[in-house]
């Protein structure tokens, strides 16, 4: 199976309203995969770190990779929202504002891709097809 090393998340705070984000990290396929062209499908989140349940904040990144001989390194960025970093909202008593620190991690997962099928269904078309028609 591909392995997943070196992932390292960058969170930059633009002003109040934005962040840059850069995340990196490098993806190793076996040999086996490479000759095979084995394609998986690359899924890149944003997460809020939380005793309970982690939250899902932000897709970066959800498409098909094939897998090629070697590592391949991965970089992404993007400017997001503080308002999706505000994984832990700052309380606010009497007009003082109480300071909670958000804890932001990314997540990579690699999932091997299946071809599933696929149906459509029409729309009804209401008829009397029978003798009364």
């Amino acid at each position: 199976m591909a392995t997943i090393n070196g992932v390292r998340l960058d969170i930059d705070r633009m002003d109040d309203n934005r962040s840059h984000v850069n995340l990196s990290y490098r993806i190793c396929f076996s040999q086996c995969e490479a000759m095979a062209g084995s394609v998986f499908v690359e899924n890149v989140t944003l997460r809020g770190d939380d005793p309970i349940w982690d939250d899902h904040l932000l897709t970066l990144h959800n498409r098909c990779i094939k897998a090629k001989p070697g590592c391949i390194r991965r970089k992404f960025s993007r400017i997001v929202s503080n308002k999706v970093l505000d994984e832990d909202p700052d309380t606010i008593i009497f007009g003082w504002v109480i300071g909670n620190k958000d804890e932001v991690y990314a997540r990579v997962r690699l999932t091997p891709f299946s071809a599933n099928g696929s149906q459509g269904d029409s729309n009804v078309e209401k008829a009397h097809f029978g003798p009364a028609g």
